[in-house]
């Protein structure tokens, strides 16, 4: 299934992806030349950055996986910060990609 998006408002897009279920929405807001993700389901914790990491309970991992392949560079080449939803200690964070391998670094104040 192919990501479906569409714009809210000016600046702010939805993006629907197949894998936690068949119709997970990340939201995207571009402002002033930053992004900030919310990843929602789909990289719920910052454990769950490297791609091969899915929650047990995903309905589609291998689409999880696919979608964390297209998403998860772009945010490292990019500088977006990401919202990881169910993170109790970290919920805001950024990409980084290291020798081919992701991970969740902290912002810097």
């Amino acid at each position: 299934m192919k990501a479906a998006a569409y714009e809210v408002v000016s600046g702010l897009r939805l993006e629907t992806y197949a894998g936690h279920n068949r119709s997970m929405q990340c939201w995207r807001l571009d402002r002033g030349g930053r992004t900030l993700f919310g990843l929602a389901d789909l990289v719920p914790t910052r454990a769950h950055v490297p791609l091969a990491w899915v929650m047990g309970y995903d309905l589609y991992p291998v689409e999880t996986v696919e979608a964390k392949k297209k998403i998860l560079p772009q945010a490292a080449r990019e500088n977006w910060a990401c919202l990881f939803y169910h993170d109790p200690d970290q919920p805001l964070g950024r990409i980084a990609e290291t020798e081919g391998k992701l991970r969740s670094v902290a912002l810097e104040s």
